[in-house]
């Protein structure tokens, strides 16, 4: 693939992101990105099973094959199950489901990838350290705040952010969760 196809691609893909975003947005989204606070983190813990394994195993200096099938394997089962989900949370509606898979996926992975990047940012010296701790750390704000007007309900039994700060002191920031 060379490099004008990839670049088309990555435009029509961008576009549809954007699509899928607009139409999520707001009080009347036509499309469930995101059901719940627990969709929202099992779009997030595909990307995050899949780089976690191949960590851990690599550390425990398990056969890099070996890990990319286990992290790809649970990462396969996990898509599985979000499929399912959000053709479900679009009433069965096969264009819907695929616009909201393809937007919520793109935006998980590169939501972990600036995670993992703040948290052990590249470069040799700590100026290129410090300065891409600062752009994972802009891209995560305006990310998080786009991923949090996704959200159609705000509540979860198992990620859900509201119960993380209860009986927390944090300002009026509960109220707008």
């Amino acid at each position: 693939m060379n490099e004008d196809t990839y670049g088309i691609i990555l435009t029509i893909y961008a576009v549809i992101v954007i699509i899928g975003i607009f139409l999520g947005f707001g009080e009347q989204r036509k499309v469930v990105i995101f059901k719940d606070y627990d969709d929202l983190g099992l779009t997030f813990l595909i990307p995050a099973s899949f780089f976690l394994i191949v960590y851990v195993f690599s550390f425990f200096r398990i056969s890099p094959k070996f890990s990319l099938i286990i992290g790809g394997s649970v990462a396969i089962i996990l898509t599985f199950k979000l499929l399912k989900d959000t053709y479900i949370d679009n009433n069965s509606n096969i264009k819907f489901t695929f616009l909201a898979f393809f937007t919520k996926m793109p935006l998980a992975v590169i939501w972990v990838l600036n995670f993992i990047n703040m948290l052990n940012p590249s470069g040799k010296t700590a100026r290129q350290r410090s300065s891409g701790r600062q752009s994972s750390m802009v891209i995560l704000a305006i990310l998080t705040s786009i991923l949090a007007a996704l959200v159609v309900e705000k509540n979860g039994s198992f990620f859900n952010p509201r119960s993380w700060i209860r009986g927390r002191q944090v300002g009026n920031i509960r109220n707008h969760l």
